[in-house]
């Protein structure tokens, strides 16, 4: 997972294994290579400090305020035969100009397992100008969190569409915010279908939820990541190795309102057969660029393969982030009061 900020790429790196010196960093140069920086500092990659980051599989950073939203698993060497469930899943927000912990939040065992969750990726939800909720997935246990900033709280939903198509699939990962903040979307890794659900039903921990889930359409390909700009969704293509892209609101459609729509329109944008085998995440610059990481797992997976395992790009498509100018957008909830 990597994410950018100004002038700066921060890049997770998973402790799937043993050897895994810092799971969270910034890219510097250093003699005129590119190498990565544990961040926010070495002390807080200590392997068994509860309060230090454990694995990190994810972030995402708020354009308007600098703040960094950290999910952290607690759990490291997840692909070795014993995995070490050392600490407490956590979200830690973090203050980059400042350089300082804005807050942190421990997830109840009831919540989240401290021995079996896989806190994969996380959005960010602005109501009244500011973030209120924070959407993360589970991909090891098929859930959706829901972390309630004003109360300090989180509870999650399950559903049958967070399911994997086959037994033996991969439930959901891939989630993004639309740039109205009216819908979640989400997918597992296997199965091609997309799902949205309304935040207003989200937002309330009381809600029955099930009757909102709709599926959109069928993906072109199986996917991992997905991310928002301010008018297209964007995913990953593991069948195709490339990247496409989702115009959902559909010609003649009103872009704010998701419901109803009959025509969508998908294409591939970009693809590569070697460097962009297993598109994964994906991060926004402030010129229009689309940033996302390839990772051939395939190569990881195979310890006697030599080689880069990770590929990071960048391709014009004159969009932003669904956070740009979040704190100026009106949070009318339009589409979502058309489903009650």
């Amino acid at each position: 997972m990597f994410q950018l900020y100004r002038a700066d790429v921060y890049l997770t790196v998973p402790r799937w294994r043993s050897g895994v010196p810092s799971t969270l960093n910034r890219l510097v140069t250093r003699d005129g290579k590119h190498v990565l920086q544990a961040y926010p500092s070495w002390e807080m990659q200590e392997v068994g400090d509860c309060s230090a980051l454990q694995y990190v599989q994810s972030m995402e950073i708020d354009p308007n305020t600098g703040y960094m939203w950290i999910i952290d698993n607690g759990r490291t060497n997840t692909m070795e035969s014993t995995p070490q469930n050392l600490c407490p899943p956590k979200l830690i927000i973090w203050d980059i100009e400042k350089n300082r912990e804005v807050h942190r939040f421990i997830f109840p065992p009831d919540v989240a397992s401290h021995t079996s969750c896989f806190l994969n990726d996380i959005v960010l939800d602005y109501v009244d100008g500011r973030v209120a909720f924070a959407y993360i997935t589970d991909t090891n246990d098929a859930k959706l969190y829901v972390y309630d900033h004003d109360r300090n709280d989180a509870y999650f939903f399950q559903h049958p569409s967070m399911r994997p198509e086959s037994p033996d699939g991969t439930p959901i990962d891939g989630i993004a915010m639309s740039p109205t903040f009216d819908y979640l979307f989400y997918c597992p890794i296997s199965s091609h279908g997309l799902f949205q659900i309304p935040t207003t039903v989200l937002r309330d921990r009381h809600a029955d939820y099930g009757q909102h889930v709709r599926r959109v359409d069928t993906r072109l390909s199986r996917s991992d990541g997905l991310t928002y700009g301010q008018r297209n969704l964007y995913y990953g293509l593991l069948d195709l190795n490339g990247v496409a892209r989702w115009n959902i609101s559909g010609e003649g459609q009103d872009p704010r309102c998701l419901e109803g729509v009959v025509k969508t329109s998908q294409q591939k944008i970009t693809s590569e057969a070697v460097k962009m085998r297993w598109v994964d995440t994906f991060g926004w610059d402030e010129k229009g660029y689309l940033w996302f990481t390839a990772n051939d797992l395939s190569r990881f997976m195979n310890t006697a393969e030599d080689g880069p395992v990770m590929y990071v790009w960048k391709i014009f498509v004159n969009e932003s982030s669904y956070l740009t100018h979040a704190r100026q957008k009106p949070n009318t909830n339009y589409c979502s009061a058309l489903v009650g």
